[in-house]
């Protein structure tokens, strides 16, 4: 009996240090750590169907999944759906959804029942309908037109269930589009794309995104209890233990801090405050020096904007005497770090329906020097009833390399026309806010859109657009803007070409650089994927290795 005891004891101790053991082991590697990431404002909403600022696109990619994720590169992989295939011209695309995918547990008010159900193609209909429909007003609707019907459900000239998605069962979507486009499915990473749960939905009470008991998400993470959203100031996340993917996140959780001073991120990332950020370009020989893995995106471009609304540069012939007048190797002599000359105002790596829009363009649309640039100045002069110009100042970046580009435009300036423009260096933050609310008269500003397509920067100048750099008002540039939307993408091109070549014309903005933007992790995280155009940052195969 002793004999017998002794081994029963010896059995149960084993099991018990393999079970500590275990237990140790998951809390010192990379799956018991949480990364922490700032972001720069409060999100707007968490409701992907309206979301369009980089905030909340960043804490939708993780509380959401569409049916397909981007990777590094780009590339679609499997998200919801396992699988996808197109028809011969690719005007049709069907979607297999994995059939384990499951919403959190969530009580409906109709049953009072509390429990799981799954993610259906009917979700993601629904999310697609929500997306494109007028009622809903989604500033990223127009993402979604290569959808039969996209653009005449989002005008209300059809009702949205003529919108060309079906699903043919719970797990199998199909979606037709209106003309062909190979690369539709990244498409479907967008958070306008991601599902939604119209039960859920429907009970919100017009508060659905805005509150963490307002939100039902299928992605990796999921909030950590119902005070984890402190407006303004935290978001706090913890794996979904609902979620079924093509591979199980990494991160234990994820904290983001709100609104924090990111000026210094390389100090912020080495002291461990955050674990990755949008790092300065002055600032990346020491995160290089720190072993911080870097990604770059050549997706904004400087140039001269000029005040449309100012009583000076209102005026064409003047506009043109300050561009007309540069020697544009001079100026670009001394372009600084991590920028490239700019031929043009829409970046070279932007795609329309799939093709790049630069070959399908052209390019090289800025307005070239002219001997004549002094004689446009005093034909400006006397349009306006001014003897000479009054004082003038031009913004720019406090940078000395920038200060140094600006100079040798003063020297122009100062040679060709006969006058001497006061400079005023800015803070980036100062910079931006100046121009964004119009209290300038030349600014060698950056401009930079947030989705990719040549609409996404030329609706930049647009009348509506409250954000406008130049506070431009032109109906002909608009009209150029809506007879491209009134078309296929790839049909589109021509009136894309004239709007762009109507800035550059009109000397609206003047493009001279493209900014190579950087993002850094620390040396000891690896796996996040920062995407282009602020598209979102994706934490799902980080890994947070200990000390």
């Amino acid at each position: 009996m002793f004999r017998w005891k002794s081994i029963v004891s010896l059995f149960l101790c084993l099991v018990l240090c393999l079970s500590l053991a275990a237990c140790q082991g998951q809390d010192e590697g990379p799956m018991a750590e949480t990364v922490n990431y700032n972001l720069e404002k409060e999100p707007k909403s968490l409701d992907p169907q309206i979301a369009d600022d980089y905030s909340s696109r960043i804490v939708i990619m993780a509380l959401f999944e569409g049916l397909v994720r981007m990777d590094a590169e780009e590339n679609p992989t499997p998200g919801v759906a396992t699988s996808w295939e197109a028809n011969d011209d690719n005007t049709s695309f069907t979607f297999y959804l994995r059939q384990d995918a499951k919403w959190p547990a969530w009580t409906d008010k109709e049953d009072n029942k509390q429990e799981q159900r799954p993610v259906t193609a009917q979700d993601f209909v629904y999310g697609l309908q929500r997306a494109l429909d007028p009622v809903t007003s989604s500033p990223t609707a127009g993402e979604l037109y290569p959808i039969k019907n996209a653009e005449k459900v989002n005008r209300g000239e059809v009702a949205v269930e003529e919108l060309g998605v079906t699903a043919l069962n719970d797990y199998t979507l199909v979606v037709e589009l209106e003309y062909p486009y190979e690369d539709f499915p990244a498409l479907m990473a967008l958070p306008a794309a991601m599902p939604c749960n119209r039960q859920f939905f429907e009970q919100s009470g017009g508060q659905y995104g805005l509150e963490v008991s307002s939100i039902l998400g299928n992605g990796p993470y999921q909030f950590t209890n119902r005070y984890s959203w402190e407006h303004s100031k935290s978001i706090a996340l913890v794996r979904n233990d609902s979620y079924q993917g093509e591979s199980q996140p990494i991160p234990a959780g994820l904290n983001f801090s709100i609104g924090e001073d990111m000026s210094n991120a390389a100090e912020a990332i080495q002291a461990g405050t955050v674990d990755a950020a949008p790092l300065p370009g002055d600032q990346v020989e020491a995160g290089e020096q720190e072993g911080f893995h870097l990604t770059s995106f050549e997706d904004t471009t400087w140039g001269l904007c000029f005040n449309t609304q100012d009583s000076v540069f209102s005026n064409l012939n003047i506009r043109k005497s300050f561009v007309q007048s540069l020697d544009r190797d001079y100026v670009l002599s001394k372009v600084p770090d991590n920028y490239s000359v700019a031929d043009d105002i829409i970046v070279p790596g932007t795609s329309l329906g799939g093709q790049n829009y630069r070959s399908l363009a052209g390019g090289g649309f800025y307005l070239k020097a002219d001997d004549n640039a002094r004689v446009f100045l005093n034909t400006g002069l006397q349009e306006l009833q001014l003897d000479r110009l009054p004082s003038i100042r031009i913004l720019c970046l406090d940078d000395p390399q920038v200060t140094s580009m600006v100079n040798n435009m003063l020297e122009l300036w100062s040679r060709e026309l006969g006058y001497y423009m006061n400079m005023e260096a800015l803070s980036r933050s100062e910079l931006t806010q100046r121009v964004n609310a119009g209290n300038y008269q030349v600014a060698l500003a950056p401009i930079r859109a947030e989705n990719d397509g040549p609409m996404e920067f030329l609706s930049l100048f647009s009348s509506e657009n409250p954000d406008n750099p130049v506070g431009l008002q032109s109906g002909e540039f608009d009209s150029y803007l809506s007879q491209a939307e009134d078309l296929p993408l790839n049909e589109g091109v021509e009136y894309y070409v004239q709007a762009e070549q109507y800035l550059n014309n009109q000397a609206i903005f003047y493009p001279l650089c493209y900014e190579k933007r950087f993002f850094a992790s620390a040396a000891n995280v690896e796996g996040i994927i920062f995407h282009s155009y602020d598209r979102g940052v994706d934490f799902l195969h980080a890994v947070k290795a200990t000390g």
